[in-house]
């Protein structure tokens, strides 16, 4: 009996799965439909490129289940002027009661730009900092996340999908540099959710997707574009 292969994903609050009771979100319903064993998720409601950079380097290093031979690693890439820095917990627990990542018992990532609406020390650091540096800057930095959360997954032999969670070239367009095609030319053949749901009009009125709309996404074109790729016969024959 050869053993199922494993999910591991990150992204923002397009793939954090927001119930305690149900599955609502595309990583649960891909396990469910392509018999992946577990879901190890990094996701993180309001998280940038550089929490989803370095929350899947952190599994790959430090998650002893997870290898090239067992694990297909999705991405779902977020906004690029998104900022992340890992913190203490301490800081972070109060600010993202629903899903803050850890990296273990003392580090976790703290999404500067989505603090509470309170006015305390975190909630102006937070704005002086997006006052201060420059939005292209941003955009920069978060190009070459991606490309090197690329780069170093080719190098450990994972089999890995980079889709964003919408169009990512009006913020590209922004900056004129030669990263941005490289960008690009990571991001697989994949529709985005986020022009899914709103040309299917199953958008909820805080702008994510429906239940129904992550389910008919992950049926219609996330699943089709894994079997094209037969990335589950590689990982595992019993997929």
């Amino acid at each position: 009996h050869t053993q199922k292969p494993n999910l591991l994903v990150s992204g923002c609050s397009f793939t954090f799965n927001n119930s305690e009771k149900d599955v609502c979100s595309w990583p649960y319903y891909l396990r469910d439909l392509a018999n992946f064993e577990e879901v190890y998720d990094c996701s993180q409601s309001g998280a940038g490129q550089s929490h989803i950079f370095r929350s899947i380097i952190n599994e790959v290093e430090l998650n002893n289940i997870l290898c090239p031979d067992n694990t297909l690693i999705i991405v779902m890439w977020s906004g690029f002027t998104r900022t992340d820095v890992i913190a203490n917990v301490d800081i972070t627990k109060d600010y993202h009661t629903m899903s803050n990542y850890k990296f273990n018992d003392v580090f976790a990532t703290l999404s500067i730009d989505n603090v509470a609406g309170k006015q305390t020390e975190l909630d102006k650091l937070s704005m002086t900092y997006k006052k201060m540096v420059d939005v292209d800057a941003q955009i920069y930095q978060s190009c070459l996340d991606i490309i090197a959360l690329s780069g170093y997954l080719h190098n450990k032999g994972y089999k890995f999908i980079f889709t964003s969670y919408q169009n990512p070239v009006p913020e590209l367009q922004r900056i004129d540099s030669p990263l941005t095609t490289k960008v690009l030319n990571t991001l697989d053949d994949i529709k985005y959710l986020g022009e899914y749901s709103r040309e299917t009009h199953k958008t909820e009125p805080c702008g994510h997707p429906t239940p129904d709309c992550y389910l008919e996404w992950t049926k219609k074109h996330l699943l089709p574009y894994l079997e094209s790729k037969r990335y589950c016969k590689k990982l595992s024959s019993s997929c």
